[in-house]
């Protein structure tokens, strides 16, 4: 049988510390999110590949990412008694960001120590969290025939050898989109590079062509203007005057015959 408020009431000041009743809901007992997180890099951007344990102060805040798993440890410690079996979740206001509870959902009975809930952001956005914050439920239920085991140790901190398996990149869809968005700017940053290297090759290869031919026609210019006069050949020789030799005019005839001489 579950445990009501009255039962909760009576029994957890001995199994939760920091015990307040106004953390007390309807049948269940609200637990705070503690000292220490671990959330799955992302590897895109400013985040880094590789994260370490973030010990939170009080009143400080962290962000699970899309896509990204996190390791978040109780404010409380809780001991649970031999005759007992208690059920844990995420709080419904934090499903519906899309954070999930992949850790398990029991307690087993003779646990004493600070819980460790294991979650996983499906939702589509950023879930912001801070120290001290109600996160997650606990309830319990009577645990009837139950042959005692022995005490089970749980935990004060969050230890390596949970983190490892999801230290390094997990890909997302937040995260995929923004590689390719990253991707897209820098193709298109280089696109307009080259573009530009291009524009400044054909600028200044046609100012060279056209000092080219500038300084080839005033080559010419300057050669037809310095080259000598051809001489005269003997075909465009000036023609000598012709020398018209002067007439003589014969002496006038008088005017009668001479007398032909006697005989």
């Amino acid at each position: 049988m579950f445990w009501g408020n009255i039962e909760l009431r009576r029994r957890l000041p001995d199994i939760v510390s920091d015990y307040e009743e106004g953390r007390l809901d309807r049948g269940t007992y609200k637990l705070r999110v503690g000292p220490e997180v671990y959330v799955s890099p992302t590897g895109v951007g400013s985040d880094q590949k590789n994260k370490t344990k973030l010990k939170l102060d009080l009143g400080r805040d962290f962000v699970i990412p899309a896509g990204q798993f996190a390791f978040l440890l109780t404010e409380e410690t809780v001991t649970i008694p031999e005759d007992a079996l208690a059920f844990i979740s995420v709080r419904a206001k934090y499903k519906f960001r899309g954070l999930v509870n992949v850790s398990g959902f029991h307690v087993d009975p003779g646990f004493a120590g600070r819980l460790i809930f294991s979650v996983f952001n499906a939702g589509p956005g950023e879930v912001h969290l801070e120290r001290c914050e109600e996160c997650f439920h606990i309830w319990f239920a009577d645990l009837r025939d139950h042959e005692l085991i022995g005490p089970k140790v749980g935990y004060q901190n969050i230890p390596s050898e949970i983190i490892n398996p999801i230290a390094g990149e997990i890909q997302s869809f937040a995260g995929l989109d923004a590689k390719i968005t990253d991707t897209d700017k820098r193709l298109a940053d280089k696109i307009t590079a080259v573009e530009r290297e291009q524009a400044v090759i054909k600028w200044a290869t046609a100012l060279l062509v056209g000092a080219a031919i500038t300084l080839g026609v005033r080559e010419c210019s300057l050669s037809r203007t310095a080259a000598p006069a051809a001489p005269p050949t003997a075909t465009n020789a000036p023609t000598p005057p012709v020398q018209t030799p002067p007439v003589i005019a014969p002496p006038s005839s008088p005017a009668t015959a001479p007398a032909a001489p006697s005989r």
